[in-house]
């Protein structure tokens, strides 16, 4: 694989992203354009690669090689030919090891680590190769809409990168679906899908109103108590220490009325009806279409846990990450109680959960005990110790078809609809360059 040579990008910014998160950029670049080819992408898109097909095999025993080639094409996006250098990438990372036989790869045994080392070895290995100019801005652009919508213009002057650059790494994140962007009161503001899935026009109309440092703030006080209790926020005007003005209050509001930030609810005789706040449900690279019925369960649970904790009865929890803890271990809390039976009810309703009745007004809450249970729990431990899911990016159903025998996944993507590859339209200066090879 040619590494790429180094950027020359300039930008106004002070701040460099950090490896893990040039990482997470690479990967939900990659995941957006699929098998679109891009020809100014190419250490970005290994690193992409990379980062997918290590999510979907990390914990797996041996995969033969011939059954890892088509999944990853079929399920991850990841062109055929790419497969090989991809896997020489992560060996040569040690996140797997080759059996070959002379120079053909027999089968590929993972040694994947957990997440964050994950992002953070590839990134390293992104800093090391180096990226080109395009690819450097497309992934500083998306490190900046990761954390707000912006508009336009003030990327453009934020980022201080040519013009037809800028315009070029637009139009091919909108054609890879990474990147949008939206008109409102005259201007025009981006984001990313990812993030900003769901009433995007929304969040556009705020950035276009009051700018994107409002919303940025509002998102990263969440993400720190995912699952507030919205009127704990109206009474103290904080979010775990964040001070908010009366207007940045009125937009936190609006953002849960309008269905943006998805609070769910519960109601409960002491406390009436209390809704709970979290970041945008993620999308596209960050939540795989397999995984949102499980995000979807596992606020339910944070949100359960939180009307403990600030809207008790009786008695608060005092550690929430301790109860989630117990929960994912025992599949129960150690004690009944009387709250039980209001508190956790939506996850009866889910089938998240059972209440058992043992007398006296007492409830014992149990999970049920399903895989799709286990990961939600996993996830609602991770929102609540570390504000974002891990584990929410991978699909099931490549895991799954990876430990199949080969002869199965060639049926399966046989009698499917077979990814096809194809091109994002070139540059003009490219466009030129082709020709004039051709005609010399």
């Amino acid at each position: 694989m040619t590494k790429p040579p180094p950027s020359q990008i300039t930008s106004t910014s002070t701040e460099k992203p950090e490896p893990k998160e040039v990482a997470a950029r690479c990967h939900e670049i990659q995941t957006g354009l699929g098998l679109a080819e891009v020809p100014e992408f190419e250490g970005l898109r290994a690193v992409g690669m990379a980062v997918r097909l290590s999510l979907h095999i990390r914990g797996l025993p041996s995969v033969n090689y011939e059954t890892m080639r088509l999944v990853a094409t079929h399920f991850l996006g990841i062109p055929s030919v790419a497969v090989k250098s991809i896997l020489e990438l992560l060996a040569e990372v040690e996140f797997v090891k080759l059996q070959t036989e002379g120079k053909t790869i027999k089968a590929v045994v993972p040694n994947v680590p957990y997440y964050e080392t994950l992002y953070e070895t590839l990134g390293v290995y992104a800093a090391g190769a180096g990226f080109n100019e395009a690819e450097e801005l497309s992934i500083e652009l998306l490190c900046r809409l990761s954390k707000a919508p912006e508009k336009v213009d003030t990327l453009r002057s934020k980022l201080g990168a040519d013009q037809k650059l800028l315009s070029r790494a637009f139009d091919v994140g909108k054609q890879g679906a990474y990147l949008r962007v939206h008109r409102s009161r005259g201007r025009d503001v981006a984001l990313s899908p990812t993030y900003f899935s769901e009433n995007a026009d929304i969040y556009a109309d705020m950035v276009a109103g009051v700018g994107s440092r409002q919303v940025q703030k509002l998102m990263k006080a969440l993400r720190a108590l995912q699952g507030v209790p919205l009127s704990i926020v109206q009474k103290n005007k904080e979010i775990a220490g964040t001070k908010f003005t009366d207007e940045e209050l009125n937009l936190l509001l609006r953002l849960a009325q309008d269905g943006a930030v998805k609070p769910p609810s519960i109601t409960t005789k002491h406390s009436g009806e209390q809704f709970f706040l979290f970041t945008p449900t993620p999308a596209g690279a960050a939540l795989a279409p397999t995984k949102r019925d499980i995000y979807e369960r596992a606020m339910a649970v944070v949100a359960a846990v939180r009307q403990g904790q600030f809207l008790p009865r009786q008695y608060a929890i005092r550690s929430p990450g301790a109860v989630l803890y117990t929960l994912k271990s025992n599949l129960k809390l150690g004690r009944a109680t009387t709250e039980a039976t209001q508190q956790y009810r939506k996850l009866v309703h889910l089938r998240v959960a059972r209440l058992v009745d043992v007398g006296s007004g007492f409830s014992e809450l149990q999970i049920i005990d399903t895989l799709e249970n286990r990961e939600a729990l996993e996830m609602a431990y991770d929102l609540v110790n570390a504000g974002v899911a891990s584990g929410a990016e991978v699909d099931q159903a490549a895991r799954d078809a990876l430990q199949r025998e080969h002869t199965f996944v060639e049926s399966l993507v046989s009698s499917g609809t077979l990814q096809r590859r194809h091109n994002v339209s070139l540059t003009q200066a490219q466009q030129i360059e082709i020709e004039y090879l051709f005609l010399k």
